[in-house]
């Protein structure tokens, strides 16, 4: 059983998968212009699901757009 509080779109991830995708959106956000972090908010993320093939999760954002946030070094393309 998990002592992290997850947000709602998230909740299905496990305890190290929640932690990679918190630790990759604030490299991914930190590395956006101010302008642009405004429609990558945390709250933007619709749906998070895994990959196993890829060894990332999608991350999928009110915007439309889509991020792979890599387990294998922390990166999103």
């Amino acid at each position: 059983m998990s002592t992290i509080k997850k947000f709602p779109v998230a909740k299905h991830l496990s305890d190290g998968e929640y932690q990679l995708l918190l630790t990759v959106y604030a490299n991914h956000n930190r590395s956006m212009g101010l302008k642009e972090r405004a429609n990558y908010t945390l709250s933007d993320i619709v749906k998070v699901k895994r990959n196993v093939k890829e060894k990332c999760l999608e991350v999928y954002y009110r915007n439309g757009d889509w991020w792979h946030y890599s387990a294998v070094d922390g990166s999103w393309y």
